[in-house]
């Protein structure tokens, strides 16, 4: 028998419903997990063992009287953006220390609910920016960022399900960079209320676990209209459940149209190239068609010498919902103190239109490109070149925005946030170059979450890359965190400003 903190949310359901282990039991091993092996990691910033011992006896009377749902029982952990009422919410900053959340986040509302039991809070950057952590993979590879710790705790087999959040690849980063499955949803499809935002018009909450199937089930529960996020109430109000299995046959896909981008001026490093086309042949043998198409110019990216026109807008929008700690900036972390002084280059008022504007075009661009090729969905590599190494992610950042030396990869994450399509990262194996891990992202236009799910789904059960672990897991060195300045004492409470794109939603529902 494998041990129970090595089950995917699937697997853990179904022994929980068939008796052959009790949430109490499998809350213990996911918890013995973490206290052998996160010290060498760093994924977890706070664990709530009482807590979730109570939650799992609560769990284990409703599966004892045959109620309860497929998520009944089963532990998780979510990103410290998460608000669950009474327990602290830092967003991993000294400037929170000793906050804690005043409400349930509307998220845990309806995990708790569906009966999840919630072991801690997952270490990220700080506010949703930057990465923390080692990479169970290999202590040279970057774990990503910034759901850092779910994508570690993920990998190294401490917990079956987490909750990360989405700024420009924040959720599909580290499950790429870890080997593991990540879903950004379509802007607005998840409720982000009673959680810390790095920003309003990008944020999104989403799933992160070992497979797609997994990934849905959990969407199935968050997923919804909420009147405390009016950016929900544009969503279909008959979305349905999300797919949990492999559609039948031996060609499930058949039928399906998948754009394969070219990257002119742009080629693949050959490991990442050789994963690629390996990829390709699995659709193919899924019955999928393959339509070639020419992946369009960002027009918020950056070019050599300047920053992309995106800053513009998650800058703004971050400076003004940091506005509250300008008394406590010496608090931020080294990395996070440069990051916000570079977003503090973002210009005026008619540059953050401008750049809405520019935003604008973009999605009309990607709808027309699935539009003339008939596409269901858009598949290609997390990054052009194999995952960078453990430098900071605010040096990648800056050495792009400023032109400097620093090696970095050629990551295709952030055009999703600025188009706001869901976005589906699994794993496609390790790089024959280096051994690292290889992610492949599926998207689909907006609302189309299920139909991605779905292809996720079919391609995991034909293949194995989701069912790889590291090596030689919990034998790393301690992990050496970077320097916090905490003052030992309690902070005044985060303020979640009033979203400025709540007023551009209609409260009448569609």
């Amino acid at each position: 028998m494998t041990h129970p903190a090595d089950w995917d949310v699937a697997e853990a359901a179904g022994a929980l419903r068939a008796g052959r282990i009790t949430s109490l039991e499998l809350t213990e091993a996911c918890l013995a997990r973490v206290v052998d092996r996160d010290p060498a990691y760093g994924a977890w910033i706070r664990v709530y063992p009482d807590d979730a011992r109570a939650a799992a006896r609560a769990a284990d009377a409703v599966l004892a009287r045959g109620e309860g749902g497929p998520l009944t029982g089963v532990p998780l952990g979510l990103k410290d953006v998460i608000g669950v009422s009474g327990l602290p919410l830092t967003a991993d900053s000294a400037v929170l220390e000793g906050n804690a959340a005043t409400e349930d986040s509307t998220l845990w509302t309806r995990l708790r609910d569906a009966g999840m039991v919630l072991i801690g809070h997952l270490h990220c950057g700080e506010f949703a920016n930057g990465t923390w952590g080692v990479n169970p993979w290999s202590a040279e590879f970057s774990p990503g960022g910034s759901s850092s710790g779910n994508g570690i705790a993920l990998a190294a087999r401490m917990i079956p399900a987490t909750v990360g959040s989405d700024g420009r690849g924040s959720i599909r980063m580290p499950a790429a960079f870890n080997g593991v499955t990540g879903m950004k949803p379509t802007y607005g499809l998840v409720s982000t209320a009673g959680c810390v935002p790095i920003t309003f018009s990008y944020d999104t909450l989403g799933p992160m676990a070992r497979s797609a199937a997994d990934c849905s089930l959990l969407l199935s529960a968050m997923a919804g209209r909420d009147p405390r996020d009016r950016t929900t109430l544009t969503q279909p109000a008959d979305l349905g459940p999300f797919p949990v299995t492999p559609r039948p046959g031996q060609r499930p896909a058949a039928g399906i149209r998948i754009g394969i981008p070219r990257f002119p001026g742009e080629p693949m490093s050959d490991g990442i190239s050789t994963v690629y086309e390996r990829f390709q042949k699995d659709l193919v043998g899924l019955g999928a068609e393959l339509v070639p198409f020419d992946w369009p110019v960002n027009p918020l990216e950056p070019e050599i010498g300047r920053l992309g026109d995106y800053v513009h807008i998650l800058g703004a929008e971050l400076l003004y919902i940091h506005e509250q700690f300008a008394d406590r900036e010496h608090l931020y972390r080294d990395d996070w103190r440069q990051t916000i002084s570079m977003y503090q280059q973002v210009g005026s008022a008619v540059d953050y239109v401008r750049a809405q504007g520019k935003r604008a075009e973009y999605v009309a661009t990607w709808h027309r490109i699935f539009a003339e090729h008939q596409l269901d969905a858009v598949i290609h590599p997390a990054s052009l070149d194999e995952l960078f190494r453990s430098a900071p992610l605010v040096e990648i950042f800056n050495s792009k925005a400023i032109d400097q030396p620093l090696e970095m990869p050629r990551m295709l994450f952030g055009c999703w946030n600025d188009a706001n399509f869901p976005a589906l990262a699994v794993p496609a194996g390790l790089s024959p170059t280096d051994g690292s891990p290889v992610g492949m992202q599926i998207i689909g236009t907006p609302y189309t979450d299920a139909t991605i799910l779905q292809l996720g789904i079919d391609i995991q059960s034909a293949t194995g890359h989701h069912l790889e672990q590291p090596p030689n897991m919990g034998t790393a060195e301690p992990y050496q965190s970077p320097q916090r300045y905490e003052q030992h004492t309690v902070q005044p409470a985060f303020l979640r400003p009033a979203n400025p794109v709540d007023p551009l939603i209609p409260l009448a529902t569609r």
